[in-house]
């Protein structure tokens, strides 16, 4: 699998271009007046695997008329009258002897953020010590209890010692209030704790906390999961704990039926905390159909119903297994698609598996639009201008980001969060492209 895919932590939001006839006037950007379409990108941030960067460009269109370089920045800036409407945007990443073209199709605004897909691994504790919290963990039998700090850019984290006294350092930028999560359990929580409303700032030191671990994880609620025939097989059912937008901890059961997922009571102090499903069916390389992760909120009692969507189908090129791969033109070639009427972003991307030199394609598309052909790019752009035959990885993802949001929140200046109603499908393949 392509060294980028390592990087990923949900789809690549990045790829597609329409070709346009190829205009008598050279290259430009504009007047030099102000700015009529500002681009913002993380492309920098991804460049891992492509050897000594070159140079990075933003092409509208097929890049014959309009192209400017990528700024250190993340900025590329167009100034012409001639630029309105929706826009097909194509980053274009060129390393040593390996480009990425990553195109994205009917951008709409003046100033857009069309961004990698991809998240930076790591991380630490933000900011400064705002406080250390000491107390205690009451009702705490056996193995040793984790304590964690939540709170929106908040971080601090430890273990009770055997008596269940605990002290942790609260990690972030200014003060503010912070709640402590307690779980007990090895392989599955068995039990959470929580305080709310704890104010830290200033390095203080906050004593005397108790923490009753009151809560067992021994409720188990029902799930209706339905459509399932095309994936196959439910692979798992789990319930994902939140306090506001902070993450708690997650529980989970295999995709048998009766499907019942473990749960404590809601009842204070986690009255307020929200509980997303989260079903799992079908397979990453199961060709027909692939896999889907379909949300919902789960009802604190009685049946959770969860229909799962229709799944993406790629039909040109073919797709087959690696063993027994599809077949494609590469003259010619258009990438073809048919998606869940709901869907709001489709993803393909093109990966070759043979040779030193590679151009990769990658392509996201609202629901509207249901194909996308390769154009030649730039001459004096990239070295590598067009897919090449040979053996192709190729991959297809379908999201939809939650009732109320659609294709044009991705390029919004704060990203689109993933909703409780929101899912996604995901499918890859392996295919020739033939001269």
């Amino acid at each position: 699998m392509h060294r980028l895919l390592l990087l990923a932590l949900l789809l690549c939001a990045a790829c597609g271009d329409k070709t346009h006839p190829a205009p008598t006037e050279p290259p430009d950007a504009g007047s030099g007046g102000p700015a009529t379409l500002i681009v913002h990108s993380n492309w920098w941030d991804f460049t891992a695997g492509l050897g000594e960067i070159q140079g990075i460009t933003v092409l509208l269109g097929d890049g014959s008329r309009f192209r400017q370089p990528l700024g250190r920045d993340g900025i590329a800036r167009f100034t012409d009258a001639a630029i309105t409407g929706p826009q097909d945007i194509t980053v274009v990443m060129v390393g040593d002897g390996k480009v990425l073209a990553s195109t994205t199709l009917g951008v709409e605004g003046t100033e857009v953020w069309v961004r990698s897909g991809y998240g930076l691994l790591g991380g630490g504790f933000p900011g400064s010590r705002q406080a250390t919290l000491t107390g205690r963990v009451t009702n705490l039998t056996g193995a040793q209890a984790q304590v964690r700090v939540v709170g929106k850019n908040f971080a601090g984290i430890t273990h009770t010692v055997e008596d269940g006294t605990f002290s942790v350092d609260v990690w972030g930028e200014a003060p503010g209030q912070v709640a402590l999560f307690v779980t007990h359990g090895t392989e599955q929580v068995s039990a959470v704790g929580l305080l709310r409303d704890i104010a830290v700032g200033e390095g203080r030191t906050v004593s005397g906390l108790v923490i009753p671990l009151d809560h067992p994880v021994d409720q188990r609620l029902p799930v209706e999961v339905t459509n399932l025939q095309p994936y196959g097989a439910l692979s798992s059912v789990a319930a994902t704990f939140t306090l506001g937008s902070e993450y708690l901890f997650t529980t989970s059961t295999a995709g048998t039926t009766p499907i019942e997922v473990p749960a404590m009571a809601r009842t204070p102090p986690f009255d307020t905390v929200e509980v997303r499903l989260f079903a799992t069916a079908g397979s990453d390389a199961r060709i027909t159909s692939g896999r889907v992760v379909a949300n919902a909120p789960l009802a604190p009692g009685g049946v959770t119903p969860l229909a799962l969507p229709a799944p993406l189908t790629l039909t040109s090129p073919t797709p087959g297994t690696e063993e027994a791969p599809g077949s494609g033109p590469r003259s010619g070639l258009t990438l073809r698609w048919s998606a869940d009427p709901a869907v709001h972003r489709v993803t393909v991307r093109m990966i070759p598996q043979q040779g030193e030199t590679e151009l990769d394609w990658y392509v996201t598309a609202p629901a509207t639009v249901s194909r996308f052909t390769p154009f030649t790019l730039p001459a004096e752009v990239s070295p590598l201008r067009e897919l090449t035959g040979g053996l192709y990885f190729v991959q297809w993802s379908s999201d939809f980001l939650g009732a109320g949001h659609g294709y044009q929140d991705l390029f919004k200046e704060a990203p689109t969060g993933s909703e409780p109603d929101a899912w996604y499908t995901n499918a890859y393949g392996y295919s020739v492209l033939q001269d």
